[in-house]
């Protein structure tokens, strides 16, 4: 029960991280709207050259038309191949795209695991056509995830120690996340190689998480070692990823859809005019000399001041 017991307080933490960051991007100031186009969310006809609504006569007194499929169109692509990375920096592509991909199909493993676990309680036989499927998916994306990110997470430990221009402002803690998720590939595939090939192991374990232990009980966690590190760093990184920088595979959402693509006009009496108006109350105390930040003067009083001439 041990091992229950410490991945059941890793999910409550990754549960609890999760909805504090969410809580504190919900409660920030409202953004400034960044004028950057296309707004993804526009019909095809205006995102296609970077429309907008706006260039409708008397638009303010249509029906605005979104789109979330062009949304998707945008996201999927950005999100699983990592296009802006191809475009801008592909050598580093090279190494970030299957250390990325390699997150992301573990991911789909304990979803799948999940599911296998659910219908197994739900009565469906073992050897059924639907749980031969899914154990086939397990067993496909959970090596080629194990592979994926094992050489990723090398090949993003050798870009930051052997490129200067990545070397200059890389972190402690960027080391750190990329020897942590290495330790969790490592420990995967050879507890892959050794005792668990095809993941009944990993099955089993999932199905005795669900349950407390009692539709398993003949499986122990640590019957290798490989495994029982894997079942410790995974259930770690779990809890350590919405603590940290790593949890911008999903924050992402709130920069696009409240910063860049956030195209709500600021009417009388909506939502984001109320937002402004509490922004104007705030007292910054910036250091640049023509704003005159003293911490004292909200932003409406140097908003309403002239501009202050500079020595």
């Amino acid at each position: 029960m041990g091992f229950y017991i410490f991945s059941y307080l890793c999910t409550v933490i990754f549960l609890v991280a999760v909805a504090c960051r969410v809580y504190r991007q919900l409660t920030l100031p409202v953004h400034v709207r960044w004028e950057i186009y296309p707004v993804q969310h526009e019909p095809a006809n205006k995102a296609a050259y970077g429309g907008s609504y706006m260039e409708e006569l008397n638009w303010w007194k249509k029906k605005r038309e979104r789109s979330p499929v062009n949304e998707l169109l945008y996201m999927a692509p950005e999100i699983g191949l990592m296009r802006g990375l191809w475009k801008e920096n592909r050598n580093l592509w090279l190494f970030s795209f299957p250390f990325h991909a390699g997150m992301y199909l573990m991911l789909v493993v304990f979803a799948l695991l999940l599911l296998s676990a659910v219908l197994f309680l739900l009565g469906l036989a073992e050897d059924s056509a639907v749980s031969s499927i899914i154990n086939v998916l397990i067993a496909a994306a959970g090596w080629i995830g194990i592979l994926a990110g094992t050489a990723g997470s090398l090949g993003m430990l050798y870009k930051r120690l052997a490129d200067r221009n990545l070397r200059a402002y890389a972190t402690p803690a960027d080391y750190f996340n990329l020897v942590f998720i290495l330790l969790f590939f490592v420990c995967a595939l050879l507890s892959a190689l050794a005792v668990d090939p095809c993941f009944p192991a990993a099955r089993l374990y999932v199905l005795g998480l669900l349950t407390a232990g009692a539709a398993a009980p003949a499986y122990v966690p640590g019957q290798s070692l490989f495994g029982a590190l894997t079942i410790l760093l995974g259930s770690l990184l779990a809890a350590y990823i919405p603590l940290t920088h790593l949890s911008h595979m999903f924050m992402k959402f709130f920069l696009y859809h409240k910063v860049k693509w956030d195209d709500s006009p600021n009417t009388p009496g909506s939502p984001i005019a109320s937002a402004i108006r509490r922004n104007l109350q705030y007292r910054p105390t910036w250091k640049a000399a023509h704003v005159d930040a003293d911490g004292k003067k909200t932003w409406q009083d140097i908003a309403s001041a002239g501009p202050k001439e500079m020595k």
